[in-house]
């Protein structure tokens, strides 16, 4: 399951160098890229950064909700379990 997430990401990181290899070189941006002043490549990579943890955070905290929600179901489970042993129980 690894190998595939890591292939995508690879595959990802590609296209995106790709992409920006195209800007660069068949539009206007390079040139604007490079009047631009120095903090503003700061504050872009600021931007990316923050997204790139938002989303890490966000993967996280979901394997962590579904972690927590299969023990709640698992315990769930075993009180029914329970119920029903004690249910037969009673009716033997």
């Amino acid at each position: 399951m690894k190998s595939k997430e890591t292939s995508q990401y690879l595959a990802l990181g590609a296209v995106a160098i790709l992409v920006i290899a195209f800007l660069l070189t068949q539009t206007s941006v390079g040139e604007l890229i490079v009047a631009s002043p120095w903090w503003t490549y700061l504050l872009m990579l600021g931007i990316l950064f923050s997204g790139y943890q938002w989303i890490r955070t966000m993967r996280e905290d979901k394997v962590m909700d579904d972690e927590w929600i299969e023990q709640e179901g698992n315990v769930y489970m075993e009180r029914i379990q329970e119920a029903k042993k004690l249910k037969e129980q009673k009716d033997s």
